[in-house]
């Protein structure tokens, strides 16, 4: 085959698709950089460099697309993975199943490491804590009055806002038991339980210290939350059955 016919073959292809060369970023290059070799050496070749920048912003925004997307994604799997963990958390029918599943299923439904819910009790001792642990299991704490500011606030005179993410170096061994030194982030959420009843928090704990960031969105963890204030109302404050 002479350079004649591959020179029409090639003519032939281009002119069937020419989307496909136009798309191929090398040979576009190739083909400008060839027209620009042909310029006066005292002309200066703007069009190469504005196409350069082109170039370069058009994989920029390629590349912010695509982060946003791969985002869109995580945040629907995430709020997917909330909607089940609260009719999870919806499913038990009497008050031993709901203890049954705090015990057992209640971090797994979150995927995370470790969930705890802290209850005060203002006439609570360390003798109590064996017997409550027997009845309530190790998912239920109870602690002291002002404890639960006193830790979201982590010893602040402040008002504790009603999520809270961050990363610690540890987790509070009376918390979180033989897993609070693995622990590298966590998620506090403070529970409103009505008039006349001390609050509450949740904690989701992680060994993952990118687990729970401050600059995280918070909007699911409000959701969460306050759906778990109902189910707390109901089952320790509506009667037990």
């Amino acid at each position: 085959m002479d350079d004649t016919t591959q020179i029409s073959d090639f003519r032939k292809r281009i002119l069937q698709d020419p989307e496909a060369l136009l798309n191929d970023r090398e040979v576009m290059r190739a083909l400008i950089s060839a027209s620009s070799s042909n310029a006066p050496t005292n002309v200066i070749d703007l069009k190469s460099v504005v196409l350069k920048r082109l170039e370069g912003r058009v994989e920029e925004i390629e590349g912010q697309n695509s982060n946003i997307i791969s985002a869109a994604y995580k945040n629907i799997s995430t709020t997917t993975k909330v909607h089940s963990a609260i009719l999870d958390a919806l499913e038990p029918k009497t008050f031993t199943e709901f203890l049954h599943f705090l015990k057992t299923d209640w971090a797994s439904s979150l995927n995370i490491d470790v969930a705890r819910l802290c209850l005060e009790a203002p006439s609570i001792n360390q003798d109590d804590i064996p017997q409550l642990e027997i009845e309530f299991g190790p998912s239920v704490v109870f602690l002291q009055e002002g404890e639960i500011n006193h830790y979201i606030s982590l010893g602040q005179d402040s008002d504790p806002r009603p999520v809270t993410l961050r990363q610690i170096r540890k987790g509070a061994s009376n918390i979180y038991n033989d897993i609070a030194p693995k622990l590298r982030s966590e998620a506090l959420m403070k529970l409103d339980l009505g008039q006349g009843n001390s609050p509450g928090l949740l904690l989701l704990g992680s060994i993952n210290s990118d687990q729970f960031l401050p600059n995280m969105g918070t909007d699911l963890f409000v959701f969460y939350g306050s759906i778990f204030e109902k189910i707390m109302q109901r089952w320790f404050f509506n009667g037990q059955s």
